[in-house]
């Protein structure tokens, strides 16, 4: 296993970049069962079983490198309407360019020009941050308002409930009653 690099903690899935060879680099990495408990608890889920992914590294000019591959999750998160489990799988592609610090776009006057393709991404210490790329992924690719298949949410008015209305005063009424007293 290798030691975080600054990259994305849940994942410290990363290559060194003068290890790669010239022909590219083809890998499979499953998240191990640490890994997933972090993934679950940074993207609120309430279990993660399983996470892979299938991906190339392979060099490109000047020193830059080309990441391209596919993650698959199992992730289980809360309904938005009932609370209850909903599981689902997540199937993703993913593509990056990573470059070295010194050829990093800067902006200048506000704006940055850019190459067409994915928005390159630091080599941090000499290293390929394939795990940060796949948490990345995973993390747009999860539903935002998961629901379970039978969940409705009702439409309710917004009127209160019969009784309600006589019982509560308006705001405006208990100032009045506040300034008759002073």
């Amino acid at each position: 296993m290798t030691e975080p690099t600054g990259y994305a903690d849940e994942l410290a899935w990363d290559h060194a970049a003068h290890e790669i060879p010239d022909a590219g680099l083809s890998a499979r990495r499953e998240a191990a069962p640490d890994e997933l408990a972090r993934v679950a608890r940074a993207l609120d889920l309430l279990d993660c079983p399983g996470l892979a992914a299938e991906y190339a590294i392979s060099p490109a000019a000047s020193g830059r490198y080309r990441l391209s591959g596919r993650l698959r999750a199992e992730v289980v998160q809360a309904c938005v309407v009932t609370l209850e489990p909903v599981a689902s799988t997540i199937e993703e592609s993913f593509e990056a360019m990573f470059w070295p610090p010194e050829d990093m776009p800067q902006p200048q006057g506000g704006e940055v020009a850019m190459d067409e393709g994915p928005e390159p991404e630091p080599l941090i210490a000499g290293r390929i941050g394939v795990g940060r790329v796949v948490f990345e992924c995973l993390a747009m690719a999860i539903d935002p308002f998961p629901r379970t298949s039978d969940a409705r949410l009702e439409q309710h008015a917004a009127e209160p409930a019969a009784g309600a209305a006589a019982d509560a005063a308006s705001p405006f009424a208990v100032l009045a009653t506040l300034k008759s007293r002073g």
